[in-house]
């Protein structure tokens, strides 16, 4: 987990309502593929 904010984004975090037709997909990816460029960002130097 990058932040300690998911509760305050996503009410379902953690409970039995968390489930994956819930999820933003698009979100996801955009924030999967950022991480993944400072990562291999970070792992180039």
């Amino acid at each position: 987990m990058l932040t300690d904010t998911a509760p305050f984004r996503y009410p379902y975090y953690h409970t039995a309502q968390d489930t994956p037709d819930k999820l933003d997909y698009d979100r996801l990816t955009r924030a999967v593929t950022g991480i993944a460029a400072i990562i291999r960002d970070l792992a180039s130097r």
